[in-house]
């Protein structure tokens, strides 16, 4: 017996118990096996056995989810559940370095987040475009360039090398990308500024450098344990060899089949790879699924077994076959499968069952337009997540940029922003100002006595920062004076004021959870946060709108995903890169595998605006939906379908 509440299966407990000498422990949990209910279990399990709390180190890749598990850790050991280290790889090299400052070399812990970035690469893009001989049409965006400096610094890739090989930029444009990154980066030293990856790069490169740092940090802690190792880049792969080279046990769970982040860095290959990049490993499958039936396991163990690559997912129902097969709803038109989904959203809720149960899956943003119209059009509520960040809104940032300004006024670019707010206050101005502020005393009563100085005592400039630095000790508090002061003018500034004033009330609700407003600030700025996720999103009937890479980790007992087209499922810019298309499996894969009860996929002929698109592949190119085996699924074809109308030589009979 494990001494605590959680049950487990033969596969979990052999896992969470195993104490032999390996170090280095991966569990490969297909989807919908317990991944975290393993990783919670584990931690327990390691209190349980005398190991202390404090000295265990849990590194997910979202705060939600170190939330959660610090939330349901309390629930099988109590209060020393708030010992244990629990956070994202961001934020736990954050708080390292933020104790011991002098020892990574840094002179500023202010983190910027991407707009702050972009802004800052704008100014340095600007000058530096200035000097480019020849044509300076196709050089890249600031945001490009952040783009391709970021993944080349989370994949340790030569900025260089990789703009050479991965890009097709000219030579004396690459070269012009380069001191540009040199500039950006002497840019934000000398401000004090760091971005996410500075995070990551700094804290694994001083380790690397510097031995005794190394040792220390990690004899910090005797057990590590990773959620989601699928989902990690190459820089935070190097942080976790890091432990291990001081003989720290690392406990990773992941699946191989849900690696999506690409995109962002993230290798297939940590997970495929483990027990040959580490060594001295031992690997746990689990392949009983706790979310869905047989049939909707059956199909997707289909999808993936139908891959150039080997898993090692072979999906099992814990619960069994519900005797309801996954269904493909065949469509001519985009237009008749929003309104098909309309149709059937109505129909179950006529047969009572909640719109909460129900989810609709979309590849991206971009191909949920015809069915939030659809919706819209009918009064059926829904929420859409995945799409606006809230700390994008210009109105929130605003609010970010004083509570910014309250704890650091060197924040140059919380400056600008904050002081071109106000009436007659323009960049020249502003810049004055900030001069001034920067060549004088900086403690706050001195930035009130330049502020008093350049508006007047009672200004609203004035009262606005003074009362964000008298409040700051508290965030709730901090966070109403800031929204007081600032909403007259925002009210002014902004349209749609009614409903931009929720999203203030929103940032207090999410500041009731925090005794630091330095914790508010830098939760916010390394993870934003969507106004679903902080408005808790399951309290209205309403359906959820989500793509699928926002889906990792939720379920519904219907999931119908939507769009699945050619041109989607692999989508179409992955055509002819064999690991990107493979991605493109796992996609789909994921997006299946969210239903309980029942999966439906939809797909139209015409979509995206395309002229033609024909379920069955063009010669050579791929589609992950052909030739499913009859006794899988149950087909519908609504109206025309390319498969009866001959391919192009059907269209004579449209038209």
């Amino acid at each position: 017996m494990l001494g605590y509440s959680m049950e487990l299966n033969d596969q979990q407990r052999t896992a969470v118990t195993y104490c032999g000498d390996r170090t280095n422990i991966l569990v490969t949990a297909g989807a919908g096996c317990g991944k975290t209910r393993t990783i919670i279990a584990r931690a327990a399990h390691l209190v349980k056995q005398g190991t202390d709390a404090s000295r265990i180190l849990i590194m997910t890749f979202t705060n939600r989810a170190a939330r959660e598990i610090k939330q349901r850790l309390k629930s099988e050991v109590g209060e020393t559940a708030e010992s244990m280290q629990t956070g994202t790889f961001h934020a736990f090299c954050l708080k390292v370095m933020s104790r011991i400052p002098k020892s990574f070399e840094i002179n500023g812990l202010n983190i910027i987040d991407a707009d702050d970035q972009s802004s800052l690469m704008g100014l340095i893009r600007k000058t530096a475009v200035k000097k480019l001989q020849g044509p300076k049409r196709g050089f890249p965006s600031a945001d490009q360039l952040l783009s391709y400096y970021s993944y080349s610094r989370n994949t340790l890739k030569d900025p260089h090398l990789y703009l050479e090989s991965e890009t097709d930029l000219e030579k004396d444009h690459i070269s012009l990308c380069i001191e540009i990154f040199g500039l950006y980066q002497r840019a934000k030293e000398d401000r004090g500024y760091l971005d996410y990856d500075d995070l990551l790069q700094h804290f694994t490169e001083m380790l690397e450098k510097k031995g005794p740092l190394r040792k220390a940090v990690c004899s910090l802690f005797d057990e590590v344990l990773v959620d989601e190792m699928q989902d990690t880049n190459p820089i935070q792969f190097s942080i976790l060899k890091h432990f291990s080279s001081e003989q720290v046990r690392l406990f990773c769970v992941g699946d191989p089949a849900q690696s999506i982040y690409r995109f962002r860095g993230a290798q297939f290959k940590h997970v495929h790879e483990f027990d040959s990049i580490f060594g001295n490993s031992i690997i746990f499958p689990l392949s009983v699924n706790y979310r869905s039936y047989q049939e909707i396991l059956d199909f997707s163990n289909w999808l993936l077994h139908r891959s150039p690559y080997e898993y090692r997912d072979n999906l099992e129902a814990f619960r069994g076959k519900g005797n309801i097969l996954p269904r493909v709803e065949d469509f001519e038109h985009q237009s008749d499968e929003a309104s098909w989904i309309a149709d059937h959203i109505v129909s179950c809720t006529e047969s009572k069952i909640p719109m909460t149960d129900i989810m609709i899956l979309y590849r991206s943003a971009y191909e949920a337009r015809s069915l939030e119209a659809e919706l819209i059009r009918r009064g059926i509520p829904y929420r859409f997540i995945g799409g606006l960040v809230l700390t994008k809104s210009a109105h929130v940032r605003d609010i970010m940029a004083l509570l910014r300004l309250a704890r650091n006024p060197k924040d140059d670019l919380a400056w600008m922003r904050f002081l071109q707010l106000w009436p007659r206050v323009g960049e020249r101005t502003a810049e004055r100002i900030l001069e001034t502020i920067n060549t004088s005393d900086l403690s706050n009563d001195g930035v009130i006595r330049i502020l008093e100085e350049s508006f007047g005592l009672d200004n609203p400039v004035t009262s606005a920062f003074r009362g964000a630095v008298q409040s700051f000790g508290k965030p709730v508090a901090c966070v109403k004076s800031i929204t007081n002061n600032l909403r007259p003018i925002l009210s002014q500034r902004y349209d749609h004021w009614q409903q931009r004033a929720k999203d203030l009330e929103l940032l207090e609700k999410v500041a009731q959870n925090y005794r630091s407003t330095s914790q508010f600030i830098d939760d916010f700025t390394l993870e934003p946060m969507n106004d679903t996720q902080i408005s808790n999103e399951h309290n209205d009937d309403a359906v959820t709108l989500i793509t699928v890479h926002s889906a990792k980790g939720t379920e519904a007992p219907l999931c119908i995903v939507a769009a699945a087209t050619q041109s989607n499922y692999p989508h179409f810019r992955s055509l002819g890169d064999l690991e990107a298309e493979e991605e493109e499996r796992r996609v789909l894969y994921v997006a299946c595998t969210r239903a309980k009860n029942e999966l439906i996929l939809t797909r139209s002929s015409f979509n995206r605006n395309a002229f033609w698109v024909e379920h069955s592949p063009a010669q050579g190119e791929p589609y992950f939906l052909q030739d499913i085996p009859k006794e899988l699924i149950v087909e519908t074809q609504h109206g025309w379908s390319p498969s009866t109308s001959g391919g192009l030589e059907g269209l004579q009979d449209i038209f």
